[in-house]
Protein backbone atom coordinates (compact mmCIF):
# COMPACT_ATOMS: atom_id res chain seq x y z
CA UNK A 1 0.00 0.00 0.00
CA UNK A 2 1.68 3.18 -1.18
CA UNK A 3 0.94 6.60 0.21
CA UNK A 4 2.06 9.43 -2.09
CA UNK A 5 1.99 13.17 -1.46
CA UNK A 6 1.86 15.67 -4.31
CA UNK A 7 2.52 19.38 -4.56
CA UNK A 8 -0.50 21.56 -5.31
CA UNK A 9 0.85 22.24 -8.81
CA UNK A 10 0.12 18.62 -9.80
CA UNK A 11 -3.34 18.15 -8.25
CA UNK A 12 -5.43 19.28 -11.23
CA UNK A 13 -3.48 17.07 -13.64
CA UNK A 14 -3.81 14.05 -11.33
CA UNK A 15 -7.56 14.54 -10.94
CA UNK A 16 -8.07 15.03 -14.68
CA UNK A 17 -6.13 11.84 -15.45
CA UNK A 18 -3.48 13.73 -17.39
CA UNK A 19 -0.79 12.75 -14.86
CA UNK A 20 -0.69 8.97 -14.47
CA UNK A 21 2.68 8.40 -12.86
CA UNK A 22 5.11 9.81 -10.35
CA UNK A 23 8.89 9.78 -10.03
CA UNK A 24 10.13 8.74 -6.60
CA UNK A 25 13.28 7.59 -4.85
CA UNK A 26 13.57 3.85 -4.33
CA UNK A 27 11.71 2.90 -1.15
CA UNK A 28 12.74 0.37 1.47
CA UNK A 29 9.41 -1.41 0.82
CA UNK A 30 8.62 -0.55 -2.80
CA UNK A 31 5.20 -0.82 -4.33
CA UNK A 32 4.55 -3.49 -6.94
CA UNK A 33 2.10 -3.75 -9.83
CA UNK A 34 -1.29 -4.64 -8.43
CA UNK A 35 -0.86 -2.66 -5.19
CA UNK A 36 -3.38 0.02 -4.26
CA UNK A 37 -1.87 3.51 -4.14
CA UNK A 38 -3.32 6.39 -2.15
CA UNK A 39 -2.66 9.84 -3.61
CA UNK A 40 -2.82 12.93 -1.38
CA UNK A 41 -1.86 16.54 -1.21
CA UNK A 42 -0.89 18.26 2.02
CA UNK A 43 0.10 15.10 3.92
CA UNK A 44 1.34 15.76 7.46
CA UNK A 45 -0.51 19.08 7.56
CA UNK A 46 -3.96 20.21 8.66
CA UNK A 47 -4.76 20.83 4.99
CA UNK A 48 -4.39 17.16 3.99
CA UNK A 49 -6.69 16.18 1.13
CA UNK A 50 -7.13 12.75 -0.42
CA UNK A 51 -6.99 12.86 -4.22
CA UNK A 52 -7.42 9.35 -5.60
CA UNK A 53 -7.14 5.68 -4.79
CA UNK A 54 -5.53 3.96 -7.80
CA UNK A 55 -3.94 0.69 -8.88
CA UNK A 56 -0.18 0.45 -9.50
CA UNK A 57 0.32 -0.93 -13.01
CA UNK A 58 4.04 -0.54 -13.65
CA UNK A 59 7.34 0.29 -11.95
CA UNK A 60 10.26 1.43 -14.11
CA UNK A 61 13.79 2.53 -13.27
CA UNK A 62 14.68 6.12 -14.09
CA UNK A 63 17.92 8.08 -14.10
CA UNK A 64 17.93 11.86 -14.46
CA UNK A 65 21.37 13.45 -14.59
CA UNK A 66 23.66 15.80 -16.46
CA UNK A 67 25.85 14.35 -19.21
CA UNK A 68 28.40 15.78 -21.62
CA UNK A 69 27.15 16.81 -25.03
CA UNK A 70 27.37 14.10 -27.68
CA UNK A 71 27.70 16.77 -30.34
CA UNK A 72 31.02 17.54 -31.93
CA UNK A 73 30.44 21.25 -32.30
CA UNK A 74 32.83 23.72 -30.72
CA UNK A 75 29.97 25.49 -28.91
CA UNK A 76 28.75 22.37 -27.06
CA UNK A 77 31.98 20.43 -26.52
CA UNK A 78 32.49 19.79 -22.80
CA UNK A 79 29.13 21.26 -21.74
CA UNK A 80 26.75 19.24 -19.58
CA UNK A 81 23.12 18.76 -20.61
CA UNK A 82 20.10 17.28 -18.83
CA UNK A 83 19.65 13.60 -19.62
CA UNK A 84 17.01 11.01 -18.79
CA UNK A 85 16.97 7.22 -19.23
CA UNK A 86 14.13 4.83 -18.44
CA UNK A 87 15.05 1.19 -17.87
CA UNK A 88 18.51 1.99 -19.27
CA UNK A 89 17.22 3.50 -22.53
CA UNK A 90 18.07 7.16 -23.24
CA UNK A 91 15.07 9.30 -24.18
CA UNK A 92 15.22 11.29 -27.42
CA UNK A 93 14.42 15.03 -27.36
CA UNK A 94 10.83 14.32 -28.51
CA UNK A 95 10.43 11.60 -25.88
CA UNK A 96 11.75 13.97 -23.19
CA UNK A 97 9.08 16.56 -24.09
CA UNK A 98 6.29 13.98 -24.05
CA UNK A 99 7.52 12.38 -20.82
CA UNK A 100 7.73 15.76 -19.05
CA UNK A 101 4.14 16.62 -20.05
CA UNK A 102 2.87 13.21 -18.87
CA UNK A 103 4.57 13.86 -15.53
CA UNK A 104 2.64 17.11 -15.10
CA UNK A 105 5.15 19.66 -16.38
CA UNK A 106 4.74 22.28 -19.11
CA UNK A 107 7.73 20.89 -21.04
CA UNK A 108 11.20 19.33 -20.59
CA UNK A 109 12.88 22.62 -19.51
CA UNK A 110 10.17 23.06 -16.84
CA UNK A 111 10.90 19.54 -15.56
CA UNK A 112 14.65 20.18 -15.54
CA UNK A 113 14.07 23.37 -13.55
CA UNK A 114 12.08 21.35 -10.98
CA UNK A 115 14.99 18.93 -10.53
CA UNK A 116 17.73 21.57 -10.44
CA UNK A 117 16.28 24.61 -8.63
CA UNK A 118 16.32 25.82 -5.93
CA UNK A 119 18.59 22.92 -4.98
CA UNK A 120 20.14 20.55 -7.44
CA UNK A 121 18.68 17.05 -6.94
CA UNK A 122 20.77 15.55 -9.73
CA UNK A 123 21.96 12.93 -10.32
CA UNK A 124 18.75 11.09 -9.41
CA UNK A 125 18.11 7.35 -9.55
CA UNK A 126 14.66 6.10 -8.70
CA UNK A 127 11.41 4.70 -9.99
CA UNK A 128 8.53 5.77 -12.16
CA UNK A 129 5.37 4.49 -10.52
CA UNK A 130 2.48 4.32 -12.99
CA UNK A 131 -1.17 3.87 -12.08
CA UNK A 132 -4.66 3.45 -13.47
CA UNK A 133 -8.06 4.08 -11.88
CA UNK A 134 -9.51 1.36 -9.66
Amino acid sequence: MGLYNFQKRFVEKILSGEKKHTIRAVRAHPDKPGNTLYLYTGLRTKAVKPLLKVKCVKIEEIVIDMQPSKGKGVLTRGLLFPHCAINGVDLSPDELESFARRDGFKDWPDMVAFWTTPKNRLPFRGNIISWCPL
